[in-house]
């Protein structure tokens, strides 16, 4: 069984709530196959993030920040699954809605900053222009 929830707080204390929970057995009966006896067991949570970030960057940079964040990874082929990721994007529309966000639309794909992308699937929600100050000044 599985649960979904939101946490907000100081990253630290987010943090060691998330690790106290990953630290935590529960006790289970388990078989290997159907005709076997139950065996007692424990198992470990298994807390896994699905966490929603903002980056603010300056316009200029959006084609560079676009393919570092959603870009293909030649060494990371696998990481988009077609089936979930059709799911993805689909709560990714709502999400988008939700926050009044556009969708991120057409990027450069030329340079790419070097970060880990190993094990972890990026999903694109959405964006947001910068607004003009009154004096003509960008802000992010």
């Amino acid at each position: 069984m599985q649960t979904y929830f939101i946490v907000r707080g100081h990253m630290w204390d987010v943090e060691r709530f998330i690790n106290d929970l990953n630290g935590k057995y529960l006790p289970f009966k388990w078989r290997a196959k159907k005709e076997d006896p139950y065996q007692d067991c424990s198992l470990q949570l298994s807390v896994r993030p699905i966490q929603l970030y903002e980056v603010a960057f300056p316009k200029e940079h959006k084609d560079l920040i676009y393919t570092t964040l959603f870009g293909e990874d030649p060494l990371n082929e696998g990481a988009r699954e077609k089936g979930i990721w059709k799911w993805l994007n689909f709560m990714a529309s709502g999400l988008r809605k939700m926050l009044g966000l556009k969708p991120i639309g057409e990027y450069s794909k030329d340079k790419v900053m070097p970060v880990w992308r190993q094990n972890l699937s990026v999903i694109p929600i959405g964006m947001k222009e910068d607004y003009e100050t009154p004096n003509g000044v960008e802000g992010i």
